[in-house]
């Protein structure tokens, strides 16, 4: 079968950085984020949450082929960021919004299991 291995899809080779930037040469203040090992889920959540920052203009992602198990996150900011300040903050924040999620869970999970 031609079909490549499984792990090859969620483990990242030794020597490849997970997240990689090139800025680009053409439009200020933009800059593409290639992130290994990651599709559509991680590539939506983060979109959405830089479409949040005020001074993101445009934030897009890209899959360049169903076989290579990678994104291309493009961002464009205002003169007030940078491409690699909006990355680091969604990140974060989305960090921090999904310790919450997970921190509401188990205390519903706790009060769920107490009540039965």
């Amino acid at each position: 079968m031609n079909a490549p291995d499984r792990y090859e899809r969620f483990v990242v080779p030794e020597g490849t950085k997970k997240v990689s930037y090139e800025r680009d040469t053409k439009i200020i203040n933009a800059a593409s984020f290639t992130v290994e090992r990651e599709e559509h889920t991680i590539g939506n959540i983060l979109r959405m949450q830089l479409h949040r920052d005020p001074n993101v203009l445009f934030a897009g992602y890209k899959l360049p082929h169903p076989l290579q198990y990678k994104i291309i996150v493009r961002i464009h900011t205002t003169s007030q960021s940078s491409p690699m300040q909006a990355y680091n903050q969604s990140i974060n924040d989305l960090d921090r919004e999904l310790d919450h999620l997970k921190n509401a869970f188990e205390a519903e999970m706790l009060k769920f299991s107490r009540d039965y």
